[in-house]
């Protein structure tokens, strides 16, 4: 069963995920940002690739990784590095675009982010983010099974619950130690949205939040495609922009 849902659900997977990442490269590049925020910034070079020659007045940046942040910093980017669970050191209105790539899966206190984003964006500014959907086919299908949905199978580094996991009793060594003030979250999912859940919370915050959710696996890409407008909360990429209105 596990070999047989690699051959289907991985080229889905791996699509789908690529489609992802080039939606929020290519959102954060439209919005030609002066001042701009990448929460989990890698090596800087993610979001460089997507913004060719536009160059922000400011390029800010947030990373755990030692190694990531100095290779990001080379690249041009002022990087920090803080507990995302608590305060952001930055002033109001800093930014007129903030982008975070499956980051808030990671995070405790997850309305504390929000309100951070939100106060750190200008009025009008836009935050980019995805990150994965708890409703989505490939979740609900698992919990029907009575295992962990597949977006919160990493538990401190370890694919732990579902059989039908594509690293299922996998370790990933971490680059980020224990005792690093980052730490909090950062080897495991530990929360998941829904696509109702993520709207109705952005509202609240005080954003216009545009949310839905594309990759319905374990269809192939090209079917995901066709039904995705007539599944909007069922796939399992979770894209969310929103605009800070007050």
């Amino acid at each position: 069963m596990k070999q047989l849902l690699q051959r289907s659900v991985q080229p889905a997977w791996d699509a789908a995920w690529q489609r992802c990442a080039d939606w929020s490269g290519q959102r954060v590049a439209a919005l030609h940002p002066a001042a701009l925020l990448d929460v989990g910034c890698g090596d800087g070079s993610f979001l460089l690739r997507y913004l060719g020659n536009w160059r922000p007045t400011l390029c800010c940046g947030v990373e755990a990784s030692p190694q990531l942040k100095a290779a990001a910093a080379q690249r041009g980017w002022e990087v920090e590095t803080f507990d995302l669970n608590g305060r952001w050191p930055y002033a109001n209105a800093s930014f007129d675009a903030v982008h975070c790539s499956q980051i808030i899966e990671h995070l405790h206190n997850i309305r504390l982010f929000f309100t951070e984003l939100h106060r750190v964006l200008q009025p009008g500014g836009t935050a980019v983010i995805t990150s994965e959907n708890l409703t989505s086919w490939l979740n609900t299908s698992a919990m029907l099974l009575g295992y962990t949905p597949f977006t919160l199978m990493r538990v401190c580094g370890w694919y732990l619950g579902n059989p039908l996991g594509l690293h299922a009793g996998e370790h990933v060594p971490e680059d980020v130690p224990l005792d690093h003030p980052a730490y909090s979250g950062v080897t495991g999912h530990i929360r998941a949205l829904s696509v109702l859940q993520a709207e109705e919370l952005m509202t609240k915050i005080g954003f216009s939040a545009r949310v839905w959710s594309i990759g319905l696996m374990p269809l192939p890409e090209s079917l995901s495609r066709r039904l995705e407008r007539l599944c909007p909360r069922r796939g399992h990429f979770l894209l969310i922009e929103a605009k800070r209105i007050a």
